[in-house]
């Protein structure tokens, strides 16, 4: 029964994505060459076609596709200007681009790679040529983001880990110092979870890991916002741009979200899985540290612990 369940448990662990899950973009005014290569790549990718190079980037701005195909030449802005404009915005500055071109000679080539191309393709278009191009970009890109994945997530949870915290959180606490805004911090850890593990196993204790993380996952909204596995049963959420009662309100779906699993601790005074809570939010400067903000946090969450746990608790009044 061990053995089975920790398979299953296993099973969750850094699902990547595949070639058919990547989303390519076609930027070409001439329908037929837009026909002609979404027909290519048809069931190697997912293929979009626009036909106005001014509807890319709100297109873009809610989807961003994992690369693009752009004609060099077009009518309005052409594919230079709008490769340029594609590379500066945050949301498109990671996506593959490659140029559709009649013409191959080194000053067009010069062109497209000071665009931020990553590669080109001379008319008339080849199927096989194409293909292995978009996949070359594509399987690149795939490759990164299981790197990254494993550099900056926990394999038991699937959450962001503590590196990711004290490496990436740094440059966010800036953005909004600069933006003179405030952000929230809550410590989160597992009642009674000590005693969970030594009655029911550890197999069951990862398990038991594994679905509060899930459940507190999904009450995060929105995208900036991060959860992060510190250490143990101990995590840590980040939302940038919130206030004490944005923040209080994250905090209680959190606690309610564990609570409403059901999972049984006979350890615990309520029979069930809880989480204790604390919370801080800063309004920060350049030289706010996070490590600073999780120490505030860290007191209100020993609070709640004090307090009779399964409970939030905020810094105390000035």
């Amino acid at each position: 029964m061990h053995d089975e369940s920790y398979t299953t448990l296993k099973t969750f662990v850094f699902t990547s994505r595949s070639l058919s899950d990547c989303r390519v973009l076609v930027v070409d005014d001439e329908r037929s060459s837009c026909l002609l290569i979404s027909t290519i790549l048809e069931g190697v990718v997912n293929c979009e076609c626009l036909h106005h190079s001014e509807n890319v980037f709100a297109l873009c701005e809610q989807d961003p596709p994992d690369l693009i195909i752009l004609d060099i030449n077009m009518p309005g802005k052409n594919g230079i200007d709008l490769c340029h404009e594609l590379k500066s915005q945050r949301s498109t500055a990671q996506c593959a681009i490659i140029f559709i071109t009649g013409s191959s000679d080194a000053e067009t080539q010069d062109k497209c790679w000071n665009a931020g191309a990553n590669d080109f393709i001379k008319k008339p278009v080849v199927a096989s040529t194409l293909i292995h191009r978009v996949k070359n970009q594509l399987q690149s890109q795939l490759r990164l983001e299981l790197l990254s994945e494993l550099t900056f997530k926990d394999q038991l949870t699937e959450l962001y880990n503590r590196y990711y915290l004290m490496t990436e959180i740094p440059t966010l606490i800036k953005r909004i110092a600069r933006e003179k805004a405030s952000i929230g911090v809550i410590m989160l850890d597992i009642d009674f979870f000590k005693g969970f593990n030594d009655q029911y196993g550890h197999i069951a204790g990862d398990k038991c890991l594994h679905q509060v993380a899930k459940a507190m996952q999904q009450q995060l909204l929105r995208p900036q916002d991060a959860i992060i596995r510190y250490g143990g049963e101990e995590f840590a959420v980040i939302l940038p741009f919130t206030d004490d009662d944005g923040c209080r309100h994250v905090g209680r779906k959190l606690l309610k979200a564990v609570a409403n699993l059901n999972i049984v601790n006979a350890t615990s005074q309520l029979n069930v899985v809880t989480v204790s809570a604390g919370y801080y939010v800063d309004h920060p400067d350049q030289n706010a540290r996070i490590e600073d903000m999780i120490d505030q946090a860290d007191q209100a969450l020993y609070r709640a612990k004090q307090s009779g746990r399964a409970c939030l608790q905020g810094p105390l009044p000035d």
